[in-house]
């Protein structure tokens, strides 16, 4: 068994991980998209480093743009094995993969445009299309945590929760070469204890491998969140003290839930303000809908409050702007309100 590291090597995008046996059998482990590299990004996104056509099967740890943003191009330069993840991961990345086409189209056809072609200014052609994304789900295979299950004859897999992100795991392998038996371990992203809304990373078997994300290793994390407590604070001082706009930025998938999560969490409180609450991403919208199809990765303590809030992401006030026309209302509104912003990498894309 062989290993080569294709992206999260020294940075944290573009998470790709190449496992080769030695009866031909190739196992890519995320295939992410390189972010924010500067004038290398493109290029590293367009060079692989290894065959698509040859690599037999893909196993994807979690729905980030950096861990499978370059699935569809994968499709398009030959790869046609199965892609096994989470059911939820099959469906949040369906919608980040279509977002991604989208903004890709979107800013190669405004950049081309605007510079008439120029060399100086030309913005390369889309990595993938939305075709390419409607061709690459159907090889998508869901699997449910802790269930072991074979890939071939040689290697089986077992999903167990990383916490990180609604349907992210750790991928488990049992990798059989030669009559012997390893023990692999992914990690893609590890989430943290006391998470808001997710239940904690799970213990997995014992491995001779371990492949893990380590971007805030040696971070220490503060342990007292306190988030419905500091955005109470912020709506009370902005939006009514000072009669203005609160402008939160939040990443669409995760970070925006958490904030839903919080104010919903005020208002069962009697606390929320009454005000009106902007949801500024028709991707935001999407990803909530798909975290909510999924409460039995909740934490307990989640599940509880579902017992007696059908819809622990809904308050009164809150309100989705799907489009520039509700965005420029939001904008134009005399009365104070709080809006959720989007500010991932992905801009929107009309």
């Amino acid at each position: 068994m062989k290993i080569s590291f294709h992206g999260a090597a020294r940075t944290v995008t573009g998470s790709k991980h190449l496992i080769s046996l030695k009866g031909g059998t190739n196992i890519l482990l995320d295939c992410g998209m390189f972010q924010g590299l500067g004038r290398e990004t493109d290029s590293l996104n367009r060079d692989w480093g290894f065959d698509p056509s040859a690599v037999d099967y893909l196993i994807l740890s979690h729905a980030h743009i950096d861990h499978s943003g370059l699935i569809p191009k994968l499709v398009k330069d030959g790869f046609k094995g199965n892609i096994y993840c989470t059911p939820a991961t099959r469906e949040l990345a369906s919608i980040l993969l279509e977002d991604s086409a989208s903004i890709q189209e979107h800013e190669a056809n405004n950049k081309n445009g605007r510079h008439n072609g120029s060399s100086a200014e030309y913005c390369p052609e889309p990595l993938y299309s939305a075709e390419d994304v409607k061709n690459t789900i159907p090889l998508f295979k869901e699997v449910e945590y802790e269930v072991w299950f074979a890939i071939d004859e040689q290697v089986e897999a077992m999903f167990t929760d990383a916490g990180h992100l609604i349907g992210s795991a750790a991928v488990n392998l049992k990798v059989h070469e030669d009559g012997d038996l390893k023990m692999l371990t992914f990690s893609g992203d590890v989430g943290r204890y006391r998470n808001v809304i997710l239940d904690s990373p799970k213990t997995f078997p014992v491995a001779d491998y371990v492949i893990l994300e380590s971007t805030y290793g040696n971070s220490l994390h503060d342990l007292s969140l306190g988030t419905p407590d500091k955005l109470l604070h912020h709506i009370k001082n902005t939006c009514i003290q000072k009669k203005g706009k609160l402008i939160i930025p939040a990443f669409s998938v995760g970070r925006t839930q958490e904030l839903l999560f919080a104010l919903n969490q005020l208002e069962l409180e009697h606390r929320l303000p009454d005000l009106n609450y902007y949801v500024d991403s028709p991707l935001a919208v999407k990803a909530t809908q798909v975290v909510k199809r999924y409460p039995r990765y909740f934490k307990e303590s989640v599940k509880k409050i579902l017992e007696m809030d059908s819809d622990p992401f809904a308050f009164k006030g809150l309100k989705y702007t799907l489009s520039w026309r509700n965005r420029s209302s939001f904008a134009q509104a005399k009365n104070p309100a709080s809006s959720l912003l989007r500010a991932a990498w992905q801009m929107p894309a009309g």
